[in-house]
């Protein structure tokens, strides 16, 4: 069964609150990371994350989310920093040559450490009602939430998209998967890892297999995004 014709399955799959499987490109990070809806998000959820991923448990949202909150790529604040540290730090890239995508870290402010999987929890869900209000375009009310119940740092990365035309990472993925198959663009992520590396890409279509669970490249969402002019959200 083809992409297209599977974007029901994904749609149903993230709504009913299961994990979907997102694998970038062999000539990238070649990493896949496991993907929850946050509107779905509950402890058990944050605990597979956690042990059966294992790498960092991240909030992703799109282009629109950013601007109208107003917040920015934290490398950008860098090396726009009178500090000599922070521009040196700020002016280099990963490997595989692109600018991250992460904003802030945030918490919830009723939230006692932030790193439990109850406190991240209750900070990805208001995260997500922040979303679910920016794209409804309830903007003051999205700005009222996010900045009257978090508190920066935290422990919840959050992380926009740069869009699919200028970087090709899973937060671009995942944030244009949403978008295609029409959910709210508010994605839980976390990179799947073996012993030292990251899982291997056959063991990741394994996991899949076993678990029964949608695996999807990142070369299918790419080519749809781009289909349906979704390249820069």
């Amino acid at each position: 069964m083809g992409f297209n014709m599977d974007l029901l399955r994904i749609r149903s799959a993230l709504l009913r609150g299961e994990p979907i499987l997102v694998f970038d490109s062999l000539g990238r990070e070649a990493e896949t990371d496991m993907v929850f809806y946050a509107g779905s998000i509950d402890e058990a959820k944050v605990i597979k994350l956690r042990k059966d991923a294992g790498g960092l448990i991240c909030y992703v949202s799109g282009r629109v989310f950013r601007e109208s909150l107003g917040i920015e790529f934290i490398n950008d604040l860098f090396t726009m920093s009178h500090k000599d540290v922070y521009r040196a730090l700020g002016s280099r890239k990963p490997g595989y040559g692109d600018p991250p995508a992460f904003n802030l870290w945030v918490n919830h402010v009723e939230t006692k450490t932030g790193i439990t999987d109850r406190d991240r929890v209750m900070t990805i869900r208001r995260l997500h009602v922040v979303a679910c209000n920016v794209y409804k375009g309830s903007l003051e009310e999205a700005r009222r939430i996010f900045l009257t119940e978090f508190y920066a740092p935290g422990h919840v990365p959050i992380l926009t998209s740069r869009g699919l035309k200028l970087r090709r990472g899973h937060t671009e993925l995942v944030t244009a998967l949403a978008l295609i198959t029409g959910v709210v663009p508010s994605m839980v992520i976390a990179e799947m890892l073996s012993d030292g590396i990251a899982l291997p890409y056959e063991d990741a279509r394994k996991y899949a297999e076993d678990y029964k669970l949608l695996f999807i490249d990142g070369s299918e969402i790419a080519s749809e995004a781009e289909r349906r002019d979704l390249v820069n959200d």
